[in-house]
């Protein structure tokens, strides 16, 4: 399995066998052998959601020995949680953080990642199912309450201006083929990312699956499950 640490090699594949190690064990003994000092980690809900939808992966990584926390953020309005990230990371004095959101929260973490100052160091971003470069059923919707995952928002062409993915950090997209309301290819990360592509979760199971579980704990330990491209 490959690093996807910006910088070390443009595409990598990891062998399915690889993999199906991963998916048997659960990611057992993985993060302890790929981080001795692993990050805390940051879940960031989706839209309309709340801190809740999390409790399955925070179970699964507190089996691992790590530390995650879910954030339950304030608005439907990307950048106002994006500040709330900030602020959230800053209360518990983090000086670095791994990053794993789904479907909007994803653009909410993303948004903090590229455009609010900070500190923190960001080593790992995860998205799953997040809607990257929009949706049209979102455009029907207020700015502020979901309007900006809107293909044609300001909020999405400032996002995706220049590189999607700066910095040091690993970014990783996962998206399934079952999900009902972001298309694959909205979910994609141009300048350089891990691509895992999985079938038959749907949109709002894949925060609490096993399977996306064990791709995420890759993710967060810098090892690419996909396709980096």
């Amino acid at each position: 399995m490959k690093s996807i640490r910006r910088g070390r090699g443009s595409r990598s594949l990891v062998a399915g066998l690889g993999l199906a190690v991963l998916l048997a064990a659960g990611g057992a003994g993985a993060g302890a052998a790929l981080a001795a000092d692993p990050d805390p980690i940051l879940l960031v809900h989706g839209y309309r959601g709340d801190d809740s939808t999390w409790a399955e992966m925070i179970g699964r990584f507190e089996a691992q020995g790590r530390t995650a926390v879910a954030i339950d953020l304030p608005s439907e309005d990307n950048i106002v949680n994006a500040r709330a990230i900030r602020d959230f990371i800053a209360a518990r004095g983090w000086s670095r953080v791994d990053l794993v959101g789904q479907s909007m929260g994803g653009l909410s973490a993303r948004y903090f990642v590229k455009s609010l100052k900070s500190t923190v160091r960001i080593d790992s971003y995860v998205s799953l199912g997040t809607p990257q470069y929009g949706i049209l059923a979102a455009c029907v919707l207020p700015g502020s309450y979901g309007g900006q995952m809107c293909p044609s928002s300001a909020f999405l062409r400032d996002l995706n201006r220049k590189d999607d993915t700066p910095g040091n950090a690993a970014w990783t997209t996962i998206y399934s083929t079952g999900d009902e309301y972001v298309p694959n290819s909205s979910s994609r990360l141009d300048g350089g990312a891990c691509h895992v592509q999985v079938s038959g979760i749907g949109h709002n199971d894949m925060d609490n699956d096993a399977g996306i579980f064990a791709h995420v704990l890759a993710a967060v330990d810098g090892t690419c499950t996909g396709t980096f491209r």
